[in-house]
Order: C-alpha cells, then sequence, then structure tokens
C-alpha cells in the first residue's frame, strides 16, 4: 500500500526528467520549460484516476499517521471530487482558435486550462481535466528556490462556472445577513428582559415600601392625641387650683406652645 501511496507523488519527479524534452521556444519558470509542468501535472492526474474513493480513504490514514501533509491533504481532495467528476474525457486544448486565430490560453469558469505562474519565491501550476459531470482543477505548488524538493502544496478541486459561484456567493451574503438579523433580534430580547426584570423589581420595592410606611400614618395622630388631653387636664387643674374655681366653670379651647 505505501508503493501506491507513493505513486501518486512520485509522478513530480518526471518533471526534472523532461528538461531536456522541452522546445527552445517554450518559456521557462524557475529554469523549467512550461511544458515540463503541464505534462508533470497530468501524469498525476492520471495517476489519481486509477485510485477509486475507498483506497484513497486507506491513503489518507496512511498519510496521517506517517505524518504526510501534502498526500493526506491531496488525497482528502480526491475523496470528495471522486463523487461528483463523471467519468474523465480528455483535457482542454491550451490554446483556444477562433477563426483560425489563436486567442491564447482557454478558460473554463474563469479558470485557464493550463497555467503556470510565479510570485516571488513560489511556482504555481494549474491544470483543469475535462470531466463527464464536473471539470476538475489540480494545482501544485513549489519552492522556486528548492524545486528538486519537490511540491509543497498539492490540490485538487470542482471547476465552477461563474454562474455558480455568483450563485454560492448570494446564498452566503443572504445567510450572512440572515445570521446578523438574528443576532440583533436575540440580542434584543435580551435587552428587553433586563427592562422588564428592572420594572417588576422596581414595583416589588414600591410595594414593600407601602406595607412599611403605612402603620406608621395611622399610628402617629393617636398618640399626639393623647399628649394633648393629658397636657389640657394639666393646665385645667392648675388654673382650677390658682383661682379655686372648679374645671367644670371654664373650658381650654386652644394652647399655644412658645420655643
Amino acid at each position: 500500500m505505501k508503493k501506491n501511496l507513493l505513486l501518486v507523488l512520485c509522478t513530480l519527479v518526471l518533471m526534472f526528467s523532461l528538461t531536456a524534452c522541452g522546445s527552445h521556444a517554450d518559456e521557462k519558470i524557475g529554469g523549467l520549460p512550461k511544458s515540463n509542468y503541464e505534462e508533470m501535472l497530468k501524469n498525476t492526474m492520471t495517476q489519481l484516476e486509477s485510485i477509486d474513493g475507498a483506497t484513497a480513504e486507506s491513503y489518507i490514514t496512511q498519510a496521517e499517521s506517517s505524518d504526510d501533509t501534502v498526500s493526506a491533504g491531496l488525497f482528502r481532495n480526491w475523496v470528495e471530487c471522486y463523487k461528483v467528476r463523471g467519468e474523465f474525457v480528455d483535457y482542454y486544448d491550451n490554446n483556444a482558435v477562433v477563426g483560425g486565430v489563436n486567442i491564447g490560453p482557454f478558460n473554463i469558469g474563469g479558470t485557464k486550462a493550463f497555467d503556470v505562474s510565479k510570485s516571488g519565491k513560489t511556482i504555481t501550476a494549474t491544470l483543469v481535466g475535462h470531466y463527464s459531470k464536473r471539470d476538475l482543477k489540480l494545482t501544485v505548488v513549489f519552492n522556486a528556490n528548492d524545486m528538486k524538493s519537490g511540491a509543497t502544496a498539492i490540490n485538487i478541486e470542482p471547476v465552477y462556472s461563474l454562474g455558480e459561484t455568483m450563485q454560492k456567493a448570494g446564498l452566503n451574503t443572504v445567510m450572512g445577513i440572515l445570521i446578523v438579523f438574528a443576532m440583533l433580534i436575540v440580542m434584543s430580547g435580551i435587552i428587553k428582559s433586563f427592562e422588564l426584570i428592572a420594572k417588576v423589581q422596581n414595583k416589588a420595592k414600591a410595594k414593600e415600601e407601602v406595607v412599611v410606611s403605612a402603620p406608621a400614618a395611622v399610628s402617629a395622630p393617636v398618640k399626639n392625641e393623647t399628649d394633648d388631653l393629658q397636657l389640657v387636664a394639666v393646665i385645667a387643674a392648675a388654673i382650677a387650683a390658682s383661682t379655686g374655681a372648679s374645671t367644670d366653670s371654664f373650658v381650654v379651647r386652644s394652647i399655644k406652645k412658645r420655643r
């Protein structure tokens, strides 16, 4: 199984053995002609075609156990692509001809049939394979300063048309907006619940204050009235004693207190 696992990645080495086969007019990137990259990607995709979904699953387990992240990622992508690709038809012609005029690389869903580009220390090569149900794009990334170490990343994915891409983008946008509104509604509900809790607490506090203050308001006049009657009786007795008259012969109508 290990031999089969390495079979796919070994195709990367072919690009170095094909250097002499490149045309003198073939543009070179990273010291190698573009045709070498194209041949290497086609060989890699051919090797993937010989692996079914169940076999790829076992390769993923073996690659992960040996910390081979490049192989594990490639086979994981292949499992997903295997379900949607259909039968292999052919590779697209890299140069489209319209009316007898070469118009350059042919585009599939905004992706070139084959392309190699260099950005800084990274070289990226892509190839689109034509399948009956869904085209697949193979992407291989190299370190331009260390080409002999092989690919630093390999990825294969379905190719979607511009309409499908826009539809997915629209759905993602709508879902994002709905999620934002849902969160705003939840937050508004939480804030409103805090306001209701505060109102309930204030009402309960007000009821407690009324219950506590009511007995004091009723008892206070009774106490004051008792004190006034006692004071009137004392004053009446003092007047009667000083004048010799009976307390029934006069009436104390008002008392003024001086402070």
